[in-house]
Formats: C-alpha cells, sequence, structure tokens
C-alpha cells in the first residue's frame, strides 16, 4: 500500500514537473521562432531585481509584499516577452551576461530548462495606468485594475508575451502572498521589432 501511494506521487510529480518544463520550453521556442524567422532586432528594455517580503515581514516591519516595475518599450515594438525568474529573499543571484533572457534570445540559444531555485510562487500581473500601480502597491489594497488576461496567480519563474498592441503606460506588479518566506524576482523585458 505505501509503495503504491509513493509510486503514484513520484509519478505524479514527474508529470507535473515534465509539464511545466515542456510548457516553458514551448514558449520559449516559440520566441525564438518569432526572432528566427522574420525581420527587425531585439532590444533589451529592462532587467530588474525586486524584492518582496513576506505578509508577516510586511506587517511588523512596515515591509511591502508587492512591487511595479515600469515597463518603457521603445517605438517601433512589435512584439514583446518577459522572463520572471522567482527566488529566495536570501540569494543574491544574478544572471551571468551570457545567461540573460536577452542574451538568449538575441543569439538563438535554445533553452532545455528555466532556473527554478524555490519552490515558491508569485502573483504577477501587468497594470495599465499609473492610478492602478500605485493602489497595487499598498499592501492588502485590492481596489486597483490589471489588464485582462495578465494575471498568473502564484507562479514560479516563467517566460511570457506582452499585450500587442500596448499602451503607453505599463507597469509589470508583483506581489507575494506568502505568510513566512520573503522573495527575489528578476523582471527582464525584451523587445522586438523596427525602432527608430
Amino acid at each position: 500500500m505505501k509503495k503504491g501511494i509513493l509510486l503514484s506521487t513520484l509519478l505524479f510529480y514527474t508529470f507535473f514537473n515534465t509539464h511545466a518544463q515542456s510548457k516553458f520550453d514551448r514558449a520559449f521556442n516559440e520566441v525564438l521562432q518569432v526572432v528566427n524567422n522574420a525581420t527587425g532586432s531585439l532590444q533589451s528594455v529592462t532587467t530588474q531585481t525586486i524584492e518582496v517580503n513576506s505578509i508577516a515581514k510586511a506587517r511588523f516591519s512596515n515591509g511591502h509584499t508587492r512591487q511595479v516595475v515600469p515597463i518603457h518599450l521603445p517605438r517601433g515594438t512589435q512584439r514583446w516577452w518577459y522572463r520572471i525568474t522567482v527566488m529566495d529573499v536570501s540569494s543574491n543571484y544574478s544572471y551571468s551576461n551570457n545567461e540573460t533572457f536577452y542574451y538568449d534570445l538575441a543569439n538563438r540559444v535554445p533553452t532545455d530548462n528555466m532556473y527554478r531555485p524555490t519552490n515558491s510562487g508569485i502573483d504577477f500581473f501587468l497594470l495599465q495606468t499609473s492610478g492602478d500601480a500605485t493602489t497595487f502597491c499598498q499592501t492588502g489594497n485590492n481596489n486597483f485594475t490589471y489588464i485582462d488576461g495578465y494575471y498568473r496567480p502564484q507562479s514560479n519563474s516563467f517566460i511570457g508575451e506582452g499585450l500587442v498592441p500596448y499602451p503607453d503606460n505599463l507597469w509589470i506588479g508583483i506581489r507575494n502572498d506568502n505568510k513566512v518566506d520573503g522573495l527575489r524576482v528578476i523582471v527582464e523585458v525584451v523587445a522586438w521589432g523596427h525602432f527608430y
């Protein structure tokens, strides 16, 4: 009986990790296909590392469980992508120059995995107005609006494609709903298009 439960758990875990990994690989390969098959160029828009406190630390130390990263896409952007990497707050990791999202895309480097040093997840939002970005940053305040289709609850490291056509004002919102674990998050944004 115990062996059956252990085997079932192991098979589920293997399927879940393989499914999550293959989903990332498909998304990254779709981005590479666009970059390989179209005229235009890539531009690194931003790379920022932010910290989001746990709920307990935010409550007792006046910290913040939410942060926003402004996205300023260059004129001529036709498509854009983001890579979110979630780590423990004590990590001081940063990507080497030849591991960044921009480098991988610019050099058509296929990847076979996503760096996931923690099992914790963040809530991801794409925000469109400065009022929503300000309200979002207020811990506990849920009176903000995000762009429909751009909310990912409790997500670990991932990539995604941004909204096109895109509004002039954009922010990526990161929220940590973990009660005890603070998190560091690397946010990378890369644009493709004919820039002027």
